[in-house]
């Protein structure tokens, strides 16, 4: 039994490889269903000094007109340097209140710091976001007299009123009242506003605004179909592919694995032939060497990114076409060969690994049993053994006895003898 056991941990040490690479695989595959959906989409600026863009998954191709007229500004403000000169930020503060009240747009909220310092103060400041600002420590005085003021500047851009209170005093004063970033779009007349420098432009378009270059100087964003993140896909689904192709051949040979000769690995094989050798002829893209993935004759797939372009790589609709859903074309094949065999309740894998971890489980009881009923045997072994010996050592002490009795009676019978 332990000799079974061993073989069957071997086994499933194997069947677990087998399933992390088929695991691999599969997210592979919905790797390439992704490459095809929205990630499958790409941005494009005509300048990109003036604008950077970024797009989720609400995005849809477009073409859009930007004309940036100002990057705007947040409001700054410095401490009034009153009623406390501080010259080290480490020990001193602006005043010598304990809490202050800093009001932002008109709404108060008192600010406690940990320590009576600057640097406690801003960092009670920076601490707590939702007060829409940031604050920092400027040395306003020279390095031989430092004068350490506290910066605080809105976390929006526009006219945002700030000041900061110790309860007898107003400590700030604006050094630049700040306004909004201005813009147009698509040639309209209208100049829309914004309190931040990104911008959404479109539903899942954001653009983050870096320069202005004014009236009369639009860029142009462009929001594609690529097959760039197709192409990046294709290349992780071989390198899965493989992975389990290497899986499998561990098990065949002169120096099989422990699953020689298991039907699984014909099974498992099967399931890869038919992913392979999928075609569909009604598209421009008909199998998979149109997207440059070659079958080598060690069953081995490797991607040509030069066949790929040559193929696909300008042909969103034929590439997504032959590609399909999870329930069509070629991802529709690979899914269901993956799933048969991956299905936490049917997959072949995931119910010859079920039952070999049921055999380990009835193993191990077995093993248990017959190793407690070898101890109870032995125990009572040894109990008779014990039993024995205290009736041989009876036994030797009767002879022992009845000898000297004789020994006795000989001496009496035979008074010459000794």
């Amino acid at each position: 039994m332990a000799d079974q056991a061993s073989s069957d941990q071997s086994r499933q040490s194997a069947l677990e490889s087998l399933d992390q690479a088929l695991s691999n695989l599969q997210t592979a595959v919905t790797g390439l269903q992704s490459a095809v959906g929205s990630q499958a989409l790409a941005a494009t600026v005509s300048d990109n000094s003036v604008a950077s863009v970024s797009l989720n998954s609400a995005a849809t191709t477009g073409v859009y007109q930007l004309e940036v007229d100002s990057l705007g500004s947040a409001t700054q403000t410095v401490s009034t340097g009153s009623p406390q000169t501080v010259t080290d930020p480490t020990s001193q503060n602006i005043s010598s209140a304990s809490s202050f009240t800093l009001t932002v747009n008109g709404v108060p909220t008192t600010i406690t710091p940990a320590s009576d310092t600057l640097d406690g103060l801003v960092s009670a400041l920076n601490g707590n976001s939702s007060l829409g600002v940031t604050a920092s420590v400027v040395n306003v005085g020279s390095s031989g007299s430092p004068d350490y003021r506290l910066a605080v500047q809105s976390s929006t851009l526009g006219n945002v009123s700030i000041q900061l209170s110790d309860g007898a005093n107003n400590l700030l004063n604006t050094i630049s009242t700040g306004a909004e970033a201005t813009y147009k779009v698509d040639g309209l007349p209208n100049t829309i506003s914004s309190n931040s420098d990104t911008i959404t432009l479109a539903q899942g378009v954001s653009v983050n605004l870096l320069s202005a270059p004014g009236p009369g100087n639009p860029i142009t964003i462009t929001v594609g179909q690529s097959t760039t993140s197709a192409q990046t896909a294709l290349q992780q689904f071989a390198s899965a592919y493989n992975a389990v192709v290497s899986q499998l051949a561990a098990q065949h040979g002169q120096n099989a694995g422990a699953l020689s000769g298991d039907s699984i690995l014909q099974v498992a094989q099967q399931a890869l032939s038919s992913i392979v050798d999928y075609s569909n002829f009604s598209g421009s893209v008909t199998n998979l060497g149109n997207l440059g993935l070659d079958l080598d004759n060690s069953g081995n797939l490797t991607f040509n990114a030069a066949e790929f372009e040559q193929s696909a790589g300008s042909n969103f609709t034929g590439l997504a076409q032959f590609l399909g859903t999870s329930t069509s074309g070629f991802l529709g094949v690979a899914t269901s060969a993956l799933t048969s065999l991956e299905d936490p309740t049917v997959g072949a894998v995931k119910t010859e690994e079920a039952s070999i971890t049921h055999d380990l489980t009835t193993l191990n009881t077995n093993m248990g049993n017959e190793e407690n009923s070898i101890n109870q045997f032995q125990q009572n072994l040894v109990a008779q053994l014990s039993q024995s010996d205290a009736m041989i050592a009876t036994l030797q002490s009767q002879v022992s006895f009845f000898q000297g009795l004789f020994q006795i009676e000989n001496n009496i019978s035979n008074p010459n003898n000794g």
